[in-house]
């Protein structure tokens, strides 16, 4: 594994491109209002899709996300509302159990096309002029927890790119390590890892930390400030459709320190 715990600045796109990492380099994020609660406390949350972490840019598409609560071996669908003045989805849950559960989210995928005339939500099939195509998907786990935490955190979802805590976050202090799996549709994935916590940077797409995973899928994410953190990981499936010439996964794992 390679690390690097210094800024890490993310030029998506470069030029002509800036528009389109407008378009499809917002995370999603589920971030609650805190990362603990006490047992049966109501519990809001908001869906962010930022780039500048962690403050929402844009509303995402109330038809295109899906939120959950796993708790005890259940998922319980969670409803969205729209809040236009802050740009979020909001919701709430209520943790019943003691222990660590899950928000877990998906954002469907959404297909962004270039042209020669400018960017379109349209596949590649219904546009003329194209340049490239592709198709944006993205999950997000957000790990809560009453009372005591439990290994509720070490839960597999199925999502089909995952970041999977490996030691418990919980247990992490300011200047230790923590470390962390990705699987992509269940089996291991070497890649690149990002990570950073809430109001580390106001510029776009700013990291605290760069890593690598190995073969195994494992890295370790040196935890540098107490907050809200965020690991992030990228997916890209260069396998042309009718629709579109590239799938581009995302996901992200949220957590609090402190």
């Amino acid at each position: 594994m390679k690390r690097c715990n210094r800024l890490v600045f993310l030029a998506v796109f470069m030029g002509c491109f800036v528009f389109a990492a407008s378009l499809s380099a917002h995370e999603f994020i589920i971030k609650p209002v805190k990362n603990t609660a006490a047992m049966g406390e109501t519990l809001p949350f908001s869906v962010l899709s930022a780039h500048v972490f962690m403050v929402s840019e844009e509303v995402e598409p109330l038809a295109s996300v899906s939120v959950g609560l796993v708790s005890n071996d259940r998922e319980t669908p969670v409803s969205l509302t729209e809040n236009a003045t802050l740009m979020t989805l909001d919701g709430a849950v209520s943790l019943a159990g003691e222990g660590t559960a899950i928000l877990s989210g998906h954002r469907k995928g959404v297909i962004w096309t270039q042209t020669t005339s400018g960017w379109k939500q349209a596949p590649k099939s219904a546009c003329k002029g194209v340049i490239e195509s592709g198709k944006y998907e993205k999950f997000c786990k957000t790990l809560v927890t009453s009372g005591h935490p439990d290994k509720g955190y070490a839960k597999v979802l199925g999502q089909a790119l995952e970041i999977i805590p490996v030691t418990d976050p919980a247990s992490v202090a300011p200047g230790e390590e923590l470390i962390v799996k990705v699987l992509y549709k269940g089996k291991p994935l070497a890649t690149e890892i990002l990570a950073t916590y809430d109001g580390f940077s106001g510029d776009p797409n700013t990291y605290a930390y760069y890593s690598t995973t190995g073969a195994d899928g494992l890295a370790r994410i040196k935890v540098t400030h107490d907050g809200t953190w965020m690991i992030r990981v990228e997916k890209k499936e260069e396998v042309p459709t009718s629709e579109y010439d590239k799938h581009v996964i995302r996901a992200v794992l949220v957590f609090g320190v402190g």
